[in-house]
């Protein structure tokens, strides 16, 4: 025991232990940014390639993704101004708006709780918001752009990246969606979350190719599908944060009513609606060069046949989104999240495949063509 009179000295952290947590920060940060930037740039090539190598596809997708680089002519251009494309995408930012707000509304009256979901619900409402804006500006395209002269035009060119920017920018929200479903619902350390930052760089940098006219077509349509299949890294990401897990039987365990945790408030049927929901839009890909090159199908009519499709996708996201929200801001915060590492030691593994095999596909074709 020290005497009154002695004194202790505190121990200093030294100058060298400081300099490596400073330098593994910097490593943990440099890794990302390499990471997003070569996921950026690879998954907007694979995208760009992917319509032209789908079996017995090769040729209507080398008729329909004609590079357009916003200069539009005569002979390839289609772009339908009939009322059935222009209100049916009126109707889809009516419908996403109302989502959206009751993603915000999905509240209880545990302000504690709340400020836990506040996260989940704005970024839901704002993927949803992404939605209502690009089906918006693209309402109005197809309404009052009705000439190739007015689609050759600044103002179109305006429009048109608000249309599809949009839809390249939601792999931002999907990914901040897939982080806070992680946190809230995930296996804990099944996934790795990342930096907050890393998926709006991934949406950055998909909406400034878009917006320097990397993913225009002289069918102005597909612009939306090529951006579509960006997203896919994302997609992925949201379905494995709910997925990886061992969900609790519905009447194994009778809980107190209000004593509930958010994971044992999600009811069996919103994740089967969610997973359907974030993986639906895959099959239009390949469905649009069949519809336009294969089928009598007017313009209108096949735009009214992909808008109905995004309506029941996109609605089925925005209403498991909404139970998501409730879940969290009713449910009591999970315990026992140590027990869970067990459940699923392969998540990491299982999502980078997933992401990865595709590229590793691209990369085999394009050594292929390079030696043969």
């Amino acid at each position: 025991m020290c005497s009154p009179s002695e004194t202790i000295t505190p121990v200093k952290v030294s100058d060298c232990e400081t300099n490596y947590d400073s330098s593994a920060s910097w490593t943990t940060t440099l890794k990302y940014v390499l990471s997003a930037a070569f996921l950026s740039v690879s998954v907007l090539e694979f995208s760009l390639w992917f319509p032209f190598v789908l079996p017995g596809l090769t040729s209507a997708a080398a008729k329909t993704y004609i590079p357009a680089f916003f200069v539009y002519d005569d002979e390839h251009t289609k772009f339908d101004n009939t009322p059935w494309t222009y209100n049916t995408d009126y109707l889809l930012t009516i419908v996403m708006s109302i989502l959206a707000i009751q993603c915000i509304l999905a509240r209880s009256d545990n302000d504690q709780k709340n400020q836990r979901s506040l996260r989940l619900r704005l970024y839901s409402a704002s993927l949803l918001i992404c939605y209502a804006i690009s089906t918006l500006a693209g309402a109005w395209a197809h309404q009052h752009f009705l000439s190739v002269e007015s689609l050759n035009t600044s103002r179109f060119r305006m429009f048109w990246f608000v249309c599809v920017g949009n839809v390249s920018f939601a792999s931002c929200y999907m990914g901040l969606i897939g982080r806070e479903v992680q946190r809230h619902f995930g296996v804990s350390g099944a996934m790795h979350m990342g930096p907050w930052w890393f998926w709006p760089a991934y949406g950055c940098y998909m909406s400034l190719t878009c917006g320097l006219g990397y993913i225009s077509f002289k069918r102005p349509a597909c612009d939306i599908f090529i951006a579509g299949c960006t997203q896919f890294p994302s997609t992925f990401y949201c379905l494995a944060a709910l997925g990886i897990r061992k969900w609790p039987q519905q009447n194994s365990k009778k809980v107190a009513v209000g004593k509930e945790t958010s994971i044992e408030l999600v009811s069996p049927m919103y994740r089967a609606i969610y997973y359907i929901g974030f993986i639906s839009n895959a099959p239009l890909l390949p469905v649009y060069p069949i519809l336009v090159q294969y089928t009598d199908m007017t313009l209108g009519g096949v735009n009214t046949f992909l808008h109905t499709w995004l309506l029941l996708a996109w609605g089925m996201q925005g209403i498991s989104l909404v139970h998501l929200c409730k879940a969290v801001s009713n449910g009591e915060r999970r315990v026992g999240a140590a027990t869970e590492k067990q459940q699923y030691s392969g998540g990491p593994a299982l999502i980078y495949s997933i992401i990865m095999a595709p590229l590793a596909l691209m990369a085999t074709d394009y050594a292929r063509m390079s030696f043969s």
